[in-house]
C-alpha cells in the first residue's frame, strides 16, 4: 500500500509579507524531505496568491527530486490545468517525469474558483462548469499521442491556442504519458477516468466513497485495458484524508484535534478579515453559505480522522478491503505555528505504527475483486 502526505497543508496567510517568502519556501523544502524520509511521498498543491511556494509546483518538485530517497514519488494535488497552456504543461510534465524516472503522480483537475482563474483570464463559466478542464485534458491527450508525420493539429481552449507540426519533446518517460490521477467528483468523469485507464480520487467533495469505488471498479473491469494499465489504476486510486490527527489514545487525539483546528481557524479568520475572501476546498457548505465562508469556518475539516494508531489502522484496513491502495494524508497542525508538534507527532506515529502494517500489502490485480 502507498502513503503520501501533503506538505504545509495549504498555505500560511499569517505570513504573507514578501520578507517571509524565503522562510516559507525553506519550510516547504525541509518538511518535504522530512516526510519523504519517514516513508511518505510528498505532495504539493497548485495555487496562487496564497503562499509563495506552490505557485510553480513543478519547479519546486524539480528542486526536490535529487534530494529524495530513490523509491520516493512526488505528487500534485491537483494541478489546475485550465490555468496552463496545454503544450507548456505537457512539456513540463514530461520533463519532470524524466527527472523522477516515472515517479511522479500528477493529480489533474479544475482548481478552485475565484481569484485564480480571474488572474489568468479564464472565463468564469467555462471554468466553473468543468468544461475548461475537460477540454484542456483532451488537448493534452492529443499532444502525448502526436507523432512526427501526423497531420497538423490545431487547438484552442480559453485563451490558449496552438498549431502542432512536430512531436512534443521530451516524450514522457512513462509509457503512454506520465501517471495521471483525475479529480472526478461527477459520475460521468469517474467513469471516463476508468475507461481511459486513469487512477482517480475517490470519495471527494462528500461523494459516497463505497459507491464511487464500486462504479469505478466496474467500469475499469469492463474496459479491457492491458494489465499494466489496470495495475497503475489499482495501485494509485486515492482516498484523500483532508484532516488527520493521531495520538497515543483516541481521547488525546480528539483534544489535539481541537487545538490544531483552533489555530488554523484563527489564521483563516485573520486573513479573511484583512482581504475579505479566502477560497478553499469544503465538504458540505451550509445552505446559502459560500465556499469561501465555509472554508473560513473549517469546511474542509468537518470529517477529521482522529484517533490512536489502532483506531486509524482499522480505518486504513477498511479502505484496503474495498480496493483503495493509496492514501493521501493532511496532518493538521501549523508547521510554522504553535501546533506544529501535533502535525509532527501525528506523522511520526502513523509512519512508525500504522504504515508498517500495510506497506508490504500489494494492491489488487483485478478490479472485479472489489465488486461485492
Amino acid at each position: 500500500m502507498e502513503f503520501s502526505a501533503m506538505i504545509l497543508n495549504m498555505f500560511f496567510p499569517d505570513y504573507d509579507d514578501p520578507t517571509h517568502d524565503a522562510h516559507i519556501i525553506d519550510l516547504g523544502v525541509s518538511q518535504s524531505l522530512w516526510l519523504a524520509n519517514l516513508g511518505y511521498h510528498p505532495w504539493a498543491t497548485d495555487h496562487h496568491f496564497r503562499g509563495p511556494w506552490h505557485s510553480t509546483p513543478m519547479q519546486f518538485a524539480a528542486f526536490l527530486a535529487p534530494q529524495l530517497p530513490s523509491d520516493c514519488y512526488i505528487g500534485f494535488g491537483v494541478l489546475s490545468i485550465p490555468l496552463y497552456h496545454p503544450l507548456r504543461l505537457v512539456e513540463s510534465m514530461n520533463l519532470l517525469d524524466h527527472q523522477m524516472k516515472g515517479r511522479v503522480l500528477f493529480g489533474l483537475g479544475s482548481g478552485w474558483k475565484g481569484t485564480e482563474p480571474e488572474a489568468f483570464g479564464v472565463d468564469f463559466e467555462h471554468h466553473a462548469s468543468g468544461r475548461a478542464a475537460e477540454e484542456t485534458l483532451e488537448i493534452m491527450e492529443r499532444l502525448w499521442s502526436f507523432k512526427d508525420g501526423d497531420p497538423e493539429y490545431h487547438f484552442e481552449v480559453g485563451t490558449s491556442r496552438g498549431k502542432i507540426k512536430r512531436r512534443v519533446m521530451p516524450a514522457p518517460y512513462t509509457k503512454r504519458h506520465p501517471i495521471i490521477m483525475r479529480a472526478a467528483s461527477r459520475e460521468s468523469a469517474l467513469i471516463r477516468a476508468a475507461k481511459k485507464g486513469w487512477p482517480t480520487f475517490l470519495g471527494i467533495f462528500n461523494a459516497d466513497l463505497r459507491d464511487q469505488t464500486q462504479k469505478y471498479m466496474k467500469a475499469l473491469a469492463e474496459s479491457n485495458h492491458p494489465q499494466d494499465v489496470v495495475d497503475d489504476c489499482l495501485r494509485w486510486c486515492t482516498r484523500d484524508w483532508l484532516s488527520v490527527v493521531i495520538a497515543k489514545t483516541d481521547r488525546e487525539a480528539k483534544e489535539l484535534e481541537k487545538e490544531a483546528k483552533a489555530e488554523q481557524l484563527a489564521i483563516r479568520g485573520r486573513f479573511a478579515k484583512k482581504y475579505g475572501r479566502l477560497d478553499g476546498p469544503v465538504i458540505r457548505p451550509k445552505p446559502g453559505q459560500s465556499t469561501a465562508d465555509a472554508y473560513v469556518a473549517g469546511g474542509d475539516m468537518l470529517e477529521t480522522v482522529a484517533g490512536s494508531p489502532e483506531t486509524i489502522a482499522r480505518q486504513v484496513e477498511e479502505l484496503a478491503n474495498i480496493g483503495i491502495n493509496h492514501l493521501l494524508l493532511r496532518f493538521i497542525g501549523e508547521w510554522s505555528g504553535e501546533t506544529r508538534y501535533i502535525c509532527e507527532n501525528s506523522a511520526k506515529l502513523f509512519a512508525q505504527e500504522v504504515m508498517p502494517r500495510f506497506k508490504s500489502r500489494p494492491p489488487m490485480r483485478d478490479p472485479r475483486q472489489a465488486l461485492r
